[in-house]
């Protein structure tokens, strides 16, 4: 009788052991080992579930897969939304292998880089060359002033506008009233083409000899 209690009591424990390892190995867990890469480049294509990535490491385009997990961030993390995505931004993608098939999780958005272009501040200079003679007035009337020189064989004829200046030998302004045929004047012009346009005129009271 002691022999069968102890052997139905081997029993029973042997039993509670075959039980305990096999919820020992029903509670293992497996590990699934995900790598993470990244490609850095220039978007060539963005589209349905596509985006395409041209990168220097790489003689052609990289095609990645993304989804709805997919995350979409500036250079400081913070969220951006998938509509300033598009062809010709510089990213860089997080993205796993699944198969043959490299799906996205991250992209990030950078900033182009501007082209280091120094300004250059450009000055128009515009060179003014005025000139002087000296002579008689022999027309003064419509636009223009005629003057006899001495250093001329011919008249010689000035346009005048409403910017021509009319002063005294002391530099003092006379009217242009006072400007007739007969007086002595230096004429100060500029050439626009083949018109000579008087800037100022000096009446003098002396007779250039």
């Amino acid at each position: 009788m002691k022999n069968n209690i102890l052997t139905l009591a081997s029993a029973a424990i042997l039993g509670l052991a075959f039980t305990t390892t096999n919820n020992i190995a029903l509670a293992e867990t497996v590990v699934k080992e995900t790598t993470t890469t990244t490609t850095a480049g220039t978007i060539s294509e963005f589209g349905a579930d596509t985006i395409i990535v041209r990168s220097e490491t790489s003689p052609t385009p990289i095609r990645y897969s993304y989804s709805k997990t997919t995350t979409y961030v500036d250079e400081s993390g913070k969220a951006v939304s998938i509509q300033t995505v598009k062809s010709g931004l510089p990213v860089t993608v997080y993205y796993t292998k699944d198969g043959d098939r490299m799906v996205a999780t991250k992209v990030i958005v950078r900033n182009a880089a501007p082209a280091n272009v120094p300004e250059v501040e450009t000055k128009k200079i515009t060179t003014t060359t005025t000139t002087t003679n000296a002579g008689t007035i022999s027309e003064f009337g419509g636009d223009t002033i005629v003057v006899r020189s001495e250093t001329a064989t011919s008249p010689v004829r000035y346009t005048y506008t409403k910017k021509t200046t009319y002063v005294n030998e002391a530099g003092e302004p006379v009217s242009v009233e006072t400007v007739k045929s007969g007086l002595p004047v230096t004429i100060h012009y500029t050439k626009d083409g083949d018109k000579m346009i008087a800037t100022k005129v000096i009446v003098r009271t002396a007779v250039v000899k």
